[in-house]
């Protein structure tokens, strides 16, 4: 036994999960750039004891990341978005740390970020603040009609359930980061707020994000 889970070898993989396996893999090495996703295929090959489920999980990733080049749902602004709001309610900066650089990269401020994470969300524009609150109200399970209508009339009636599931989603994925790594890289507020900042003066280059989307 073994925590955090290990990732299998192809050896033990059945014939029924091959496929769903070989996904993950070709996955791991062409998005993420894995050199040997057989030997570590990210936080998707901890889960390949149970190839269906990280296959699953890895299909929706992939939709949801794609979904803004569509024009018909939400952006991937609004998407990144999800991040940094998800990163305060469930108390850890992995994922929103991770994605600050396609954060930015998207159009998002670097100063709606600070202003989210100090609560200072007076300073957030009133699209910010919809979808801090659409976001917080999905994860809470307590949306009501009047939020549902205004995001509806942001993004379309496809991008409010396409986005509401996708914070949902990325609940899952940060559970499933956190139990795939034992919270050993957990950044602390510090170190967020140096990255950002290396960000905003420049020092770091902010990268196209359109290279991750596929």
């Amino acid at each position: 036994m073994s925590f955090p889970a290990r990732q299998p070898a192809r050896s033990e993989i059945t014939q029924a999960d091959i496929e769903a396996y070989n996904f993950v893999i070709d996955r791991a090495r062409d998005h993420s750039g894995a050199k040997d996703p057989e030997a570590d295929a990210g936080y998707y090959g901890r889960f390949l004891l149970a190839p269906q489920v990280s296959a699953a999980l890895c299909r929706l990733g992939q939709y949801f990341r794609a979904v803004g080049n569509s024009g018909e749902s939400y952006s991937h602004a609004d998407r990144e978005w999800v991040d940094q709001v998800l990163g305060i309610e469930l108390k850890t900066n992995m994922v929103a740390m991770g994605h600050l650089n396609d954060a930015l990269s998207t159009g998002v401020r670097a100063e709606a970020i600070e202003a989210l994470r100090a609560g200072r969300e007076d300073e957030l524009t009133e699209t910010e603040k919809l979808l801090t609150s659409f976001i917080r109200k999905v994860y809470h399970g307590t949306m009501e009609a009047q939020t549902w209508a205004a995001v509806e009339a942001h993004m379309g009636e496809r991008g409010a359930v396409d986005y509401a599931e996708f914070v949902l989603f990325l609940v899952t994925t940060i559970r499933n980061i956190q139990l795939s790594t034992a919270n050993a890289h957990e950044p602390t507020d510090a170190q967020f707020n140096e990255r950002l900042a290396e960000f905003k003066s420049g020092k770091r280059e902010i990268d196209d994000y359109r290279k991750r989307i596929s």
